[in-house]
């Protein structure tokens, strides 16, 4: 173990990816056109990334 901290947060719709989070940029991939609306809200909240990456760098490997 190098004690780096990995994770990924992605979503998928009907079999096919949605929208994934960069951890690093704080922002999100929108895969298509119909994930760009939930991309927008989302980076316009402005939190839902900061909390996904705590999530992922605390919370998750405390698991």
């Amino acid at each position: 173990e190098d004690g780096s901290i990995r994770g990924f947060e992605q979503y998928g719709y009907e079999g096919r990816d949605f929208i994934a989070l960069d951890k690093d940029a704080l922002t999100f991939t929108a895969a298509d056109a119909g994930a760009q609306i939930t991309k927008r809200k989302w980076e316009t909240e402005g939190t839902y990334a900061e909390q996904m990456k705590y999530y992922l760098e605390n919370t998750c490997i405390e698991w």
